[in-house]
């Protein structure tokens, strides 16, 4: 059966509500898939966002983002001893406005979590480890060069030479989010970096309400929650290839029509583990 491309995150499924695009795929049949978003911290639960495909010449006139979200599936989170199964939720802060969240088992560091979702007579996958903590040694502001208004903060970490390490940052500007965003341009492995002591830009995260605006710097009054966290392998190669979509096809909703890389074994998407490390700095405060 061919199968119609799909982009492998509910933020790009959720654009089909706000328009219907009109493509002719002639003869071409559509399997559907199920798009996992899921991932544990350490000292954090099990989160788990499922969503279902749709065509691209499907008729979307009424359909509402709740409609993507798959609420009745059964996901299940186990870590080797314990195993949960997580409850389904309404949670605004998420697009469509659903998640699986977990409460008893707690993300360690180096432990593998296995994941396992059943919905629709179908069965996925995956397996995820939590990497160690790299501790974000500081946190430096200062004003861009080509701007009296905006400022772009800087972190410095010490990264191990003597293993392949990867990284994500994600930041929260208080209090416009409810929660941490994938900063943008913020997925990199340790060969970029210059010596054993990265220094690398938090930038602003970029979401659906940035689209024509975005700027990646903040601004004097903003607040910040910066995060970074070490992850694996799997998930730096589906982060690193949707960042990789957006800033080549400069569109955050259809960056292009090319499958992302997955861990998910029966579906789509990325069930990721993170080692994280969170530190706040406030602008004003902080400008050198």
């Amino acid at each position: 059966m061919k199968k119609i491309s799909l982009k492998s995150l509910p933020l790009v499924l959720s654009a089909l509500c706000g328009c219907t695009p009109e493509f002719d795929f002639g003869s071409i049949d559509f399997e559907p898939q199920i798009v996992v978003e899921g991932w544990i911290e350490n000292g954090g639960v099990a989160n788990v966002c499922l969503t279902q495909a749709l065509t691209m010449d499907m008729d979307t006139a009424g359909t509402s983002i709740s409609d993507i979200a798959i609420r009745w599936a059964k996901v299940t989170v186990s870590d080797g001893q314990t195993e949960e199964v997580l409850t389904g939720r309404v949670d605004k802060n998420y697009m469509p406005p659903f998640i699986y969240r977990g409460s008893r088992i707690k993300g360690e560091t180096g432990k593998t979590y296995r994941l396992k979702v059943e919905y629709s007579g179908r069965v996925l996958t995956a397996s995820t480890t939590i990497p160690p903590v790299t501790p974000i040694e500081k946190l430096t502001v200062s004003k861009c060069t080509d701007s009296d208004t905006l400022y772009q903060i800087e972190l410095k970490f010490h990264d191990d030479p003597l293993q392949q390490n990867y990284y994500k940052i994600f930041t929260q500007v208080i209090p416009e989010d409810t929660r941490f965003y994938p900063a943008f341009m913020g997925t990199f492995a340790d060969n970029v970096l210059e010596d054993n002591t990265g220094s690398v830009r938090a930038n602003r995260a970029m979401r659906h309400s940035h689209i024509g605006k975005y700027t990646p710097f903040f601004s004097l009054n903003d607040t910040v929650n910066v995060k970074l966290t070490q992850l694996p392998e799997e998930g730096f190669e589906f982060w690193s290839g949707y960042e990789n979509e957006i800033i080549n096809g400069k569109n955050p909703i259809f960056p292009s029509s090319t499958n992302l890389s997955t861990n998910i074994q029966g579906g789509k998407g990325i069930w990721c583990g993170y080692g994280k490390v969170i530190r706040r700095v406030t602008i004003a405060d902080s400008i050198r």
